[in-house]
């Protein structure tokens, strides 16, 4: 051997004299982390929601694992889950709403008013509610996709309009709807209050129609690239509109399905649950650049924020702390996808 070899040289030689293969880099190792944070979002989740879940069981076993605290774990679910579904498929578009808490609460008004002033029976009058969501989310969608408005000034402006609308419409509100019309919302099946299950057959609905239907799996191809989505062939306002219809119409049934459960309708219904549905949706793997997402992450998100307000209530954290850690998870969740994509491109 040539007696200018040096130590370190020998080190990287196996028994035969040949190169031994470098160790994988620190810098290697951290690429294929972020790959697996943005990849496997809902193994993250389903992780977090275990720890959660057993923390809470240890730290407080009287309260938390308790059959009657998971039904309302699951109960607050509804809400979100169902209007997390139609806002997926929007930020997968590249859009979102941030109206939908004023859609919510002139649903269940308009809802509570054809059950209550106008005598509609249960079916009817819940109906109502859910096409005054598919008008209201039409007019949104006219905004964006025919006036070319941005989506966030757009629904931040119907927001105010609807709220403001539906105070002058109904003052109030409406209070004692009537005891038929409490069917949709107050129906215990299996122990748990009927919006969830509402929920979970929408959540598995989309689930199925965005991962398996050609339609909206266009959702991807306008969120990744919008212009070269359109020259492919695919009509990208008149799909986003139908979007927007939909989110409407999701919105309007959680307004419709809040007003039967509280036999009551409130102007207030649905005050900041854009935060929490977008919070919701972003942990779940959405990116606010769109291109990315599924129902199955979106659902892990709302469970995970259930939980954790769930525990935050059982540890008699005040109100205005939960709002915080609300708005602490979506900067986190924002922060993260953001730096995920920055470290992958260089």
């Amino acid at each position: 051997m040539s007696s200018d070899t040096r130590p370190d040289d020998l080190e990287r030689l196996d028994a035969v004299g040949q190169p031994l293969e470098e160790p994988p880099s620190k810098r290697a190792r951290g690429r294929r982390l972020l790959i697996l944070v943005a990849t496997e979002r809902p193994l993250l989740l389903i992780m977090l929601i275990v720890v959660l879940i057993a923390g809470m069981a240890i730290f407080a076993p009287d309260t938390f694992p308790r059959p009657a605290n998971a039904a309302v774990v699951l109960l607050d679910t509804a809400q979100t889950g169902i209007l997390a579904c139609g806002m997926m498929l929007l930020l997968i578009s590249g859009m979102f709403d941030l109206s939908i808490g004023g859609i919510l609460a002139f649903s269940g008004i308009m809802a509570g008013l054809a059950a209550k002033n106008f005598g509609f029976p249960p079916i009817p009058a819940f109906l109502v509610g859910c096409v005054w969501g598919v008008l209201l989310g039409a007019i949104n969608g006219t905004l964006v996709t025919r006036f070319k408005i941005n989506a966030l000034i757009a629904t931040l402006a119907t927001l105010s309009v609807y709220r403001g609308g539906l105070q002058l419409v109904s003052g109030a509100g409406v209070t004692n709807i009537g005891n038929d019309f409490t069917v949709f919302g107050q129906t215990k099946i299996l122990g748990i209050y009927s919006p969830f299950w509402f929920m979970a057959v929408i959540v598995l609905l989309f689930a199925f129609l965005v991962g398996r239907t050609r339609y909206f799996r266009q959702a991807y191809y306008i969120g990744g690239n919008a212009r070269a989505a359109k020259l492919s062939g695919i009509n990208v306002d008149r799909t986003v509109f139908s979007f927007f219809l939909i989110m409407g119409l999701l919105a309007g049934l959680s307004g419709a399905l809040l007003a039967s459960r509280l036999n009551t309708a409130v102007v207030l219904a649905g005050q900041g649950v854009e935060l929490k549905v977008i919070t919701a949706v972003v942990l779940g793997g959405a990116s606010l650049s769109g291109g990315v997402g599924t129902i199955f992450g979106a659902f892990l998100g709302v469970l995970l924020m259930a939980l954790l307000q769930n525990a935050m209530i059982i540890a008699h954290i005040s109100p205005f702390w939960q709002l915080i850690v609300v708005g602490i998870v979506l900067l986190v969740s924002v922060g993260l996808d953001q730096f995920v994509r920055i470290r992958l491109r260089t």
